[in-house]
């Protein structure tokens, strides 16, 4: 798949754009973009070849949304020596997963300092022949955010509230509220509560987004990828854990 292709790609899937360009934007961050239905067949050896092109900050990684293939995938990244963080306290990478919008064909790229990566090469060109031998097309993407050490994890004032793109409110974490926000595809229901905000009910199939834990944090998100909706906790990029 061509790179224009891929990029193309990702910005089908509505819920994956502001997180590209938010990649794009970071001068401190590396992202991997996975489009694979069997994501533990190559993400530890794209990681373990792409050294050259970012700074690993430890081996600690972490699930920020529930991941279909998490349990293969933590056994394939165990054996690099990587090790899964439960609490998300420390990791130098956050993975999370997007269906896409339309089935693809498998590949994979890299975004670090504003810049699309080519990194098909040596062996991950091997690796790349053999994801897309079959043709078969994939709707798995999967994202590992691989970020600088942070000093501080800054909790958020504010949680902004967006649908296609649109920014639609900004609801105070300091305030207990229950609101309902229509969007093309369906309603979501978003709750606060304690300085926490979750989804609280949404009429899209697969509850990911249900299942995603409350956020606070500054850049935390919660998608809801059918709905085509973002829930983002406003602050200054000075977290350890990024969205996918």
């Amino acid at each position: 798949m061509d790179r224009r292709d891929f990029l193309r790609t990702l910005l089908a899937t509505a819920a994956v754009t502001p997180t590209l360009l938010e990649a794009r934007s970071l001068r401190s961050s590396s992202a991997l973009y996975l489009i694979s239905d069997t994501p533990e067949d190559v993400l530890a050896s794209v990681l373990a070849e792409i050294g050259s092109y970012t700074q690993q900050a430890g081996r600690f990684f972490a699930f920020l949304t529930p991941h279909p293939k998490a349990k293969e995938i933590n056994k394939a990244l165990s054996a690099l020596g990587w090790k899964l963080d439960k609490t998300a306290s420390r990791p130098g990478m956050v993975l999370s997963f997007q269906p896409l919008g339309l089935p693809s064909l498998p590949s994979f790229t890299l975004i670090r300092n504003g810049r699309v990566h080519d990194i098909r090469t040596q062996r991950l060109w091997q690796a790349w022949k053999r994801m897309t031998a079959s043709g078969a097309f994939s709707s798995c993407l999967t994202i590992a955010s691989l970020e600088q050490p942070r000093r501080s994890r800054v909790p958020g004032k504010a949680v902004s509230v967006y649908a296609d793109g649109k920014r639609l409110a900004s609801l105070p974490l300091a305030r207990d509220v229950v609101n309902s926000f229509h969007t093309r595809a369906g309603r979501v229901v978003v709750g606060i509560e304690a300085g926490r905000a979750r989804v609280i009910s949404s009429s899209c199939q697969h509850q990911v987004c249900l299942a995603s834990p409350p956020i606070f944090l500054a850049r935390e998100r919660i998608v809801c990828a059918p709905r085509h909706f973002l829930l983002e906790v406003e602050g200054p990029r000075l977290v350890d854990t990024v969205t996918g």
